[in-house]
């Protein structure tokens, strides 16, 4: 609805005049000139324009509230870190998860995963692992080189190995000779 120009502006507010305020006689409040005034929060002020002067005693100003306590900082242990994380990994939603700081030559890295899948929680894990060992390597075979080097035998399932003979285009004809010929030919074989 449109305000007409004849009625006041509730925004605007009317302009006080001194006698209105009734501030001549507060101790913070020092007319400078005439309509004129300079107020002060918490000291007096002096005849001169600009200039302030402290209070003469300390009855005349409030005390100063005591500055509120500084918060005491937990202790942190390896204990309560890590309770506090397994309490986050907890409560997440997530049916899988891991979090993760490990050290890289020198190189701290953290990682952290939540999922229902399994095989994602573990893949993702897997591939942070191996971008760490060495920037100039391919993940794929970081992975394969530490899985081969480790003392962890890994069972794979026989489709794994029906996909591998598939890919280098043998046939039930060819030896495991052949075979191994093809896997080093490729430099190697995805399973």
């Amino acid at each position: 609805m449109a305000r007409r120009s004849d009625e006041p502006n509730p925004e605007e507010g009317k302009v006080l005049s001194p006698e209105e305020l009734d501030i001549a006689d507060d101790e913070h409040v020092t007319e400078i000139d005439e309509g004129r005034y300079v107020v002060s929060s918490d000291v007096r002020t002096d005849d001169t324009y600009g200039n302030q002067a402290s209070s003469d005693s300390a009855s005349e100003s409030p005390p100063s509230p005591a500055p509120d306590p500084e918060p005491s900082t937990p202790e942190f242990s390896d204990a309560n870190v890590h309770e506090w994380l397994a309490e986050q990994m907890a409560d997440s939603n997530a049916r899988y998860g891991f979090d993760v700081t490990a050290k890289f030559d020198g190189d701290v890295d953290q990682q952290q995963l939540a999922s229902n899948d399994i095989v994602t929680v573990f893949e993702s894990f897997m591939l942070w692992y191996g971008r760490q060992m060495d920037g100039s390597t391919p993940v794929e075979e970081v992975l394969g080189i530490l899985l081969s080097e480790s003392n962890v035998p890994v069972r794979y399932p026989p489709a794994v190995i029906k996909q591998l003979v598939r890919s280098t285009q043998l046939t039930p004809d060819d030896s495991i000779a052949d075979l191994l010929e093809a896997v080093e030919d490729a430099d190697g074989a995805e399973l």
